[in-house]
């Protein structure tokens, strides 16, 4: 009689805030004897935490992920459940496991996920960005900036896209993504969670010129709006008029580029510019 083979329980586990778990993470991980997790660490604060008891814990980091998932699998084949946590978030979002779980399904083995806090939800849930025609999720992206302007170039440039960061790399990063993409209105995410968050809408520019990061950082990076050019002078000629028009009004530069840019579909800091050239 062939024996039953173990769960694998894909859990997600908080970010930040250790009462962002669920009640049924926090089941799974009481019950479950053997944990795989890229921090070891991490997952022993949360265990201890909420009083989970005593499990036999395997390191699961980038580089022994290969080795370790087979003795993992044994495991699983010989009847233990397992479970399978990241750092911190969801296993698989930038985050080794992968490899496991595709095992895991070759060999016949229960895959249940458990669903839970992560990064990049987290920080699209709060942004005020309009996903409605989607987004594009990088990781974290190349050390290399050559490697880095390979994939930044290649991708379509009328979706978000979204990135994670370390702090020691992200002084580094900002200004290498103002060099590939130019200016684009950005949102920071940092510290999600913890006690020193901060949420922060900005430019590349500005985030070039800052000296330090402290915490893990997901960026959202909006596309440059596009500019439709006016194709005839007569238009360009009415759109200075105007600018004339709403100027002896009483209203600011900024506030008649707002005006405007909805009115001719353009962008609002090329007609800024227009307005405070001369």
């Amino acid at each position: 009689m062939e024996k039953t083979k173990g769960k694998l329980y894909v859990v997600g586990v908080p970010i930040g805030n250790l009462e962002d778990i669920t009640l049924r993470a926090l089941e799974v991980l009481k019950n479950v004897k053997i944990i795989a997790s890229e921090d070891t660490r991490s997952v022993k604060k949360l265990l201890n935490h909420y009083r989970c008891g005593s499990k036999k814990l395997i390191s699961l980091y980038k580089d022994v992920e290969i080795e370790r998932s087979h003795k993992v699998l044994k495991f699983l084949e010989e009847g233990e459940d397992v479970v399978l946590t990241s750092e911190a978030g969801c296993p698989l979002i930038s985050d080794p496991g992968a490899y496991l779980v595709r095992e895991a399904y070759k060999k016949g083995i229960k895959v249940v996920p458990v669903p839970g806090v992560s990064a990049l939800t987290c920080a699209l849930s709060v942004s005020g960005v309009n996903l409605s025609s989607g987004f594009i999720f990088l990781g974290f992206l190349p050390r290399k900036k050559t490697e880095q302007k390979r994939v930044l170039e290649n991708l379509p440039r009328n979706l978000p896209i979204v990135i994670f960061e370390s702090p020691h790399r992200m002084v580094k990063t900002a200004k290498n993504l103002l060099e590939i993409l130019g200016n684009c209105e950005c949102f920071l995410a940092r510290e999600l969670t913890k006690l020193h968050e901060e949420l922060l809408w900005t430019d590349l520019e500005t985030l070039a010129k800052r000296e330090n990061f402290l915490g893990e950082i997901t960026l959202i990076i909006l596309p440059k709006p596009k500019i439709e050019k006016l194709p005839i002078k007569k238009e360009i000629s009415d759109l200075k008029k105007k600018i004339e028009e709403l100027k002896n009004s009483g209203l600011k530069p900024k506030e008649i580029a707002k005006i405007l840019a909805e009115e001719y579909k353009l962008s609002a800091k090329d007609i800024y510019k227009l307005i405070t050239k001369d």
